[in-house]
This record gives C-alpha cells, structure tokens and sequence, in this order.
C-alpha cells in the first residue's frame, strides 16, 4: 500500500510500505476515505519530535474518515463497510487509566498513538491508504450519516481536543474569554465559546489571516507582535485582566502570556502541545492569582468524542470550513510544506488517498 513516510524535518515521501492486516483477533482493518494533519503532527514532521520517529519507517497521521474492510473474529460490534472514524490514541476501556477517563494514558497500549513512532505504539499513521486498528469496537466509532466524511477527521483530534479544553475553562455568560492560538483547534474553541455566550472573546496570534479567521468567528483579534497585550486586555476587563483563557499555542511563552492576562482567581485552560521540559514561568503569580491550571493537551479524546459528534449533529459547529486545501496523497509533500510553515490561508488539509 501506499503511505507518507517521515525521512527528516518537512521531508515526507509516498511510498510502498507493508500492507495493513490484522495482527490480533480484535483488530480491523480501514480503508482511508480522506485524512488530515493535525497541528502536533507538525513536532514530529518540523523535526522537534526527533527522537519519536524513525526516518524512512514511521508513517505519520492521526485523524481519518474511513471504511472498515476487514474485521478480526474477536470483532462484534463493528461490520464490514461500517464509516468510521477513531480517536487519536488507542484505549483499552478497562485499565485504571482508562476507567478514570483519562484515555489517552491506556496502560494496556502504552499510550499508544496513531503515527507517533516507537515511542508511542508504532502504529502506522493515518496518511495511508489503509491503517490497522487494535481493539477495533472500543476504538472506533461508526459515523452518522449526517456527518460528512470531511467532517468525521475532525472527530480524532480537532474538535475532540477543543470541546475538552472549553469545557475545562467553564465559561459564563458575564466572562471575558481570551483564545490563544488561530490555528484549526483554536478557531475551533473560538466558536464553542460562542456557545456561552460570554461578553467578549479576545483572539491571540502573529498571524493576520488567522487573526481575520478569528475575527469572522465573533472574536476580537489581538495581534501579538503588532499590538501592546496588556494595553488590550486592560481595557477590555477594566484592567483586572480575563476570566478564562484557552491556551492552543502549545510554546512556553504562550503559557506565560496566558498566565500574565488572567485576572485574579481565573481558570487558564490548556489545550496545547508542550516539549519544554524547562521554560521559566512564575509560581509567584500562578500562586498569588489563585488561578486554576487545567492542562489537556494529551488530550483524552475518546471522552471528548460523543460531545462532538453531537455538536456536529446539531449544526452548532461546521468545522469543515477550516479545509482550506483538499489534496491526494500524492501531492501531500509539497502541500505539508505549506501546513508546516503556515503559509497565507492554510489552515488544514483534507488528504485523500
């Protein structure tokens, strides 16, 4: 079958690999309708992840709508040309971890991920014509047929990842919501804020097509490099800084940034992907703020999956908007190339083997 294959930094190639099969009795087997890169697939693929990934062997990818083509005999609830999509990480259902919610901490898997190498599983990723999927009944998840296939990638990661770090931050209708972050996710939590209803939602990021993006959602875009933050936060909260902020930069200064806003007794939210083992951010503040962490950014998308699926049913959110390029796996090199560096109007990729 044919696969993208990480060889080093913004280096993927189409090639031959070995093909998917079952392995055990309760695996499936799915053919890729159409994938998408996530926003952490860029550590791996930028080169920051190195130590993850094989170059020349790891197949990268996490989010997929697909068809089931063969099913192991341990398999019962899911059928044969069932469409489907999975969440991210491969959860047992029954481990300690699992039971407490935290799914993608499964004990029983390793925490395993699809296309995030050795360290996390080794399981071919979702830029592949077909992927192998343990545990097929716990960890997929039939579409409705009012879910678009464009729609149902969203349901691995994206929109998963954005309804659990919103609902962390608990929003009121009296709140000023700050979103750190215009990528897919967090446009993404720009729009289920909305849902709250909150009195204003501030916008973070450096980028103007982003931040445009953001201010279509309803959101007030604050440019980071261009604009004085404090001067901006201040006037919208009456310089007691924000109620809630959604952080989904993923970068040790965002979260300082995000600690820096918030006011007194705040509620900062995590859904970011973090690598810095050491970055400097003030304990004093967290501290003498009374502010509450909430970091998800490993996040447990299984248990966000059923809240979005519903959302998407309900037509509260259309995160299809956010495809602003369909390609073939073919063309995926060149146009990661442009996901990757966040080139003028790229926000996601639907890849279609």
């Amino acid at each position: 079958m044919r696969a993208a294959v990480y060889h080093g930094p913004y280096d993927l190639r189409v090639e031959d690999v070995k093909d998917a099969s079952l392995q055990e009795l309760d695996d499936a087997v799915v053919k890729t309708l159409v994938s998408s890169m996530c926003g952490s697939d860029l550590y791996l693929y930028g080169g920051e992840a190195e130590p993850l990934v094989v170059p020349g062997s790891t197949v990268l990818g996490h989010e997929i709508t697909a068809e089931v083509v063969e099913i192991g005999s341990g398999v019962g609830r899911i059928k044969v040309g069932d469409r489907v999509t999975f969440p991210y990480s491969v959860t047992c259902g029954v481990c300690f971890s699992c039971r407490e919610g935290q799914t993608a901490h499964c004990e029983t898997t390793g925490k395993a991920v699809y296309g995030f190498g050795p360290a996390f599983g080794d399981l071919v990723g979702s830029h592949a014509e077909y992927v192998r999927i343990p545990m097929a009944d716990l960890n997929l998840d039939v579409l409705p047929e009012d879910i678009a296939d464009d729609a149902g990638i969203f349901l691995s990661c994206n929109l998963p990842a954005a309804v659990i770090a919103t609902d962390a931050a608990e929003i009121g209708p009296a709140d000023t919501v700050a979103v750190l972050g215009c990528g897919p996710s967090g446009l993404l939590a720009v729009e289920l804020a909305a849902l709250h209803h909150p009195r204003q939602i501030l916008a973070f990021d450096k980028l103007p097509y982003r931040l445009a993006a953001a201010q279509a959602r309803g959101a007030t875009p604050v440019n980071i490099e261009s604009d004085d933050v404090a001067a901006v936060v201040a006037e919208a909260t009456g310089g007691r800084g924000v109620d809630k902020v959604i952080e989904f930069v993923g970068r040790g200064d965002a979260f300082a940034m995000a600690i820096s806003i918030a006011r007194p007794g705040a509620i900062v939210s995590g859904g970011g992907v973090f690598l810095e083992q050491d970055y400097p951010v003030s304990l004093y503040e967290m501290y003498l703020k009374n502010l509450q962490i909430k970091l998800n950014g490993f996040a447990n998308a299984k248990m966000g999956q059923w809240r979005a699926t519903k959302l998407l049913q309900a037509g509260k959110i259309d995160p299809t908007r956010l495809l602003s390029h369909s390609v073939s796996l073919d063309e995926l090199p060149d146009a990661a190339i442009g996901f990757g560096r966040r080139h003028e109007g790229v926000f996601k990729l639907a890849i279609r083997p």
